[in-house]
């Protein structure tokens, strides 16, 4: 559905993150600018275009005047209207309380969102009408501005101490897009004082929305360390800010924690959280020219593979070790890697800290240096998966969409939609396993595969490397078992890891 969003530039930080929710659908929303006289004629040509009308509903917008006239326009011609409350304490207006609204107040928790894609979902198949309609369109002009500076600055100032920053930002800029001055008062002065007051009142509502956000994993016991690893990284920025007590809720779980004698390590281990899963023989659906021939199936024979994607705490030891990363010895196998070795002497820092985070910011040599590392050090035959192999791991027997199965869940991985930001910890996701008992297969950090093309797995070339798994950062599709996507061995980011083959002997 082609959705317009009407909201209180104020709002704005809401509006960009429902913008997101719904990036499934086509949507649009005036950036407030006010620049230029064509401003009105874009609004007026969007809210035609437009199929549904989501209005952000604060005490900011209901009382904007051009928030006003978008609706009455979009109420006139028959769009669905879809109220989202996103302040507490308004009165909405007559027109919207005969519809259901949307209550966002809370933040972007679970349960709003499913209301909004539902509403939506059912507009689109008719089987709810959201729409007011009127006997016949009407004709809305342009929000007004004072015709005279002297009027201008006197409304300004009016809307500036009823903390109307929007109000005065837009009298203003299209006061002075007309070219009206004043002879004492600089209006581009007044108007400075109305953004730098308007921005500070943005940032105060993101604040508060990131807050009420993170308060909802904070009160819920199951994802309550989340929500505190989250807390600590918002007080890092915002240190005063803490309505709901929050940090008193994490110390007491911190305390919990620390008195409870739990361990996810096997004993006797030289590498932390280094365990391996049995990946049975079998067959690999693909649609995939191999050697100049198309092939249906490809066999991959049994293998193991690590548990969990490698974590910073694991690629630490190889950093630390005096033979580990600076040993020339483990980049010998590629004259690309000796080269980019030498021009990279020191490891980049991971993006995210925690020693059971998937360690991030590698390239492939770094990620297939530490294999080569590592099979000296325990004595096995370590790489990274192949292609095939990874698949193989993640799709199981079934040719399943996701390592759990094929429907989306984004309680089971860490992608975009979970909208936490960052990596987690790798055993994080007890249910979103594949069927061979890997952990994060899909989310948390894309994961370097040993080749490009199913069928080259030459490691002495620069040829290119597929990624798999999607990131923190990427939409759910790209998580699929089947996606993937090829980069530069070179290449390192924050959204980028690897996990461990082991070859059957």
């Amino acid at each position: 559905m082609r959705l317009f969003i009407s909201y209180a530039r104020v709002d704005k930080p809401y509006c960009v993150q429902i913008a997101e929710t719904l990036d499934i659908h086509s949507t649009w929303f005036d950036q407030r600018l006010y620049a230029g006289q064509h401003w009105w004629r874009e609004i007026l040509r969007r809210l035609d275009w437009c199929e549904g009308f989501i209005y952000l509903l604060s005490a900011d917008s209901i009382g904007s005047e051009y928030c006003q006239k978008e609706f009455k326009i979009a109420q006139s011609t028959g769009k669905h209207i879809f109220p989202v409350l996103i302040r507490d304490g308004i009165e909405l207006p007559a027109e919207l309380r005969e519809l259901q609204y949307v209550d966002f107040t809370q933040g972007l928790t679970p349960e709003a969102v499913k209301a909004m894609l539902n509403s939506i979902h059912l507009a689109e198949r008719g089987m709810v009408t959201s729409r007011i309609n009127l006997p016949h369109a009407v004709t809305v002009e342009a929000p007004s501005v004072p015709g005279d500076a002297a009027a201008v600055i006197g409304k300004a100032a009016e809307a500036m101490e009823l903390a109307k920053f929007d109000e005065a930002v837009f009298m203003l800029k299209q006061a002075i897009e007309r070219g009206l001055k004043s002879r004492f008062i600089n209006l581009e002065a007044l108007l400075t004082e109305a953004e730098t007051a308007l921005e500070r009142q943005t940032r105060m509502r993101e604040i508060e929305l990131e807050y009420k956000n993170i308060a909802e994993l904070v009160k819920r016991k199951r994802t309550r360390s989340l929500g505190c690893e989250a807390f600590q990284a918002f007080r890092k920025d915002i240190p005063n800010y803490d309505p709901e007590n929050l940090a008193e809720i994490c110390a007491s779980e911190q305390i919990a924690r620390a008195t409870q004698v739990t361990t996810i390590r096997p004993a006797k281990s030289i590498i932390p959280l280094l365990e391996w899963c049995d990946i049975p023989p079998g067959v690999l659906h693909v649609a995939e020219a191999l050697k100049g021939a198309q092939r249906d199936t490809i066999h991959v024979d049994a293998f193991r593979l690590s548990k969990y994607p490698v974590t910073n705490a694991q690629y630490q030891m190889f950093i630390d070790d005096p033979h580990g990363y600076a040993n020339q010895h483990w980049w010998n196998f590629s004259p690309y890697a000796k080269e980019w070795r030498m021009l990279n002497p020191q490891a980049s820092l991971p993006q995210f800290q925690g020693d059971d985070r998937p360690r991030d910011n590698v390239s492939w040599y770094e990620a297939y240096a530490f294999t080569r590392w590592l099979s000296e050090k325990l004595g096995l035959t370590i790489t990274l998966p192949t292609r095939q192999q990874w698949q193989r791991a993640a799709r199981g027997d079934d040719n399943r969409v996701y390592p759990w199965g094929n429907e989306f869940d984004t309680s089971l991985c860490n992608t975009r939609e979970s909208r936490i930001r960052q990596t987690t910890l790798v055993m994080r996701y007890v249910n979103g396993v594949s069927a061979h008992g890997v952990y994060d297969m899909a989310g948390n950090v894309w994961e370097w595969c040993l080749n490009g093309a199913y069928d080259d797995c030459d490691t002495t070339t620069s040829a290119s490397r597929s990624v798999q798994g999607g990131s923190f950062i990427s939409a759910h599709e790209r998580a699929q078992s089947s996606f993937h996507f090829k980069l530069s061995p070179e290449y390192h980011y924050g959204s980028i890891g690897f996990r461990l083959a082991c070859l059957l002997r």
